[in-house]
């Protein structure tokens, strides 16, 4: 039974993947995704109720009243990030680097660390659009991205087929060949991007993010370490006008060696993890408060 249901669950996305594509881009961004994320602020109380526990744990000089306009933006943007995905196939370079360029000052952080021929590890989280920055890096240079298997297997094809139309490479996880595959991207000096924001089921380590210990991946700060691959911080930013920055940082340096490997991998991911903190401090709206980023309690 479970079987027919995911199957339904596919060919429903899928007709809708195709509405979206003969419907105008402005439409389906702007208009369809700000009434579809407004009525889901009202229907998904499950994650509303979720994200204003988070946000009033983390921002406990905000008002309830600024809370609820944060929440409700966020609802918004997840889904115009939805509707970007799906205009993927329609999107033409031009029209891509009118809604988000890459700045030569970026291009020259990426291009000197690609210098010392160990690839780059770019730190990211499920900030802004992520999907769009994928596709923005890659359009300049050999981009992976480390990502989780959807659980419908044609839904998952679906997904890595809306990136892969973008030139970005897809390394799932659970392949018992991901680490052979990022391995062999760093030696033929690619990027790797991970995201580090949630709570799952990976090698992790507790550090803290907004002042509580949360368990965080511990395979980004790992592979730097051991190979030397340079790290940079490299997140989305949504506009108000509905184009995207591209924030990349220069090199993060690892914290001074202790002389115990994962003494030292702990403190990495600390700083990585605290990176991304600063930036979605600064800009609440961003991120996605309604994942339960604090699951995994410290024993």
């Amino acid at each position: 039974m479970k079987k027919y249901i995911r199957k339904c669950y596919f060919y429903a996305a899928w007709l809708f993947s195709k509405i979206v594509l003969v419907l105008p881009y402005r439409f389906t961004v702007g208009f369809l995704s700000n009434f579809l994320g407004g009525l889901a602020y009202y229907v998904v109380g499950d994650a509303r109720k979720k994200a204003r526990k988070h946000l009033t744990m983390c921002f406990p000089e905000k008002s309830q009243e600024e809370i609820t306009k944060i929440i409700k933006t966020i609802f918004k943007y997840e889904a115009k990030n939805f509707f970007e995905l799906l205009n993927f196939p329609k999107m033409s370079d031009s029209f891509f680097d009118s809604v988000a360029i890459m700045e030569q000052e970026q291009k020259d952080i990426f291009n000197r660390l690609l210098e010392r021929k160990k690839g780059i590890l770019a730190l990211s989280g499920h900030i802004g659009n992520w999907e769009m920055l994928a596709a923005g890096v890659a359009k300049h240079y050999p981009l992976n991205v480390i990502a989780r298997k959807i659980y419908i297997e044609e839904l998952n094809d679906m997904l890595v087929k809306y990136r892969n139309i973008k030139n970005v490479k897809v390394i799932l996880r659970s392949e018992l060949s991901s680490a052979r595959k990022m391995l062999k991207a760093l030696r033929n000096n690619e990027i790797i991007a991970m995201l580090i924001d949630q709570d799952t089921s990976v090698q992790s380590v507790f550090v803290d993010f907004f002042g509580r210990p949360a368990s965080t991946p511990l395979g980004l700060a790992s592979i730097a370490l051991k190979v030397g691959t340079p790290v940079v911080l490299a997140v989305d930013k949504r506009l108000s006008d509905g184009k995207h920055k591209f924030v990349i940082s220069d090199e993060i340096v690892p914290p001074e060696p202790t002389g115990d490997f994962d003494t030292d991998v702990k403190n990495f991911t600390a700083k990585l993890t605290k990176c991304l903190e600063d930036f979605i401090r600064e800009n609440p709206e961003q991120w996605v408060w309604f994942h339960e980023r604090w699951k995994t309690k410290q024993k």
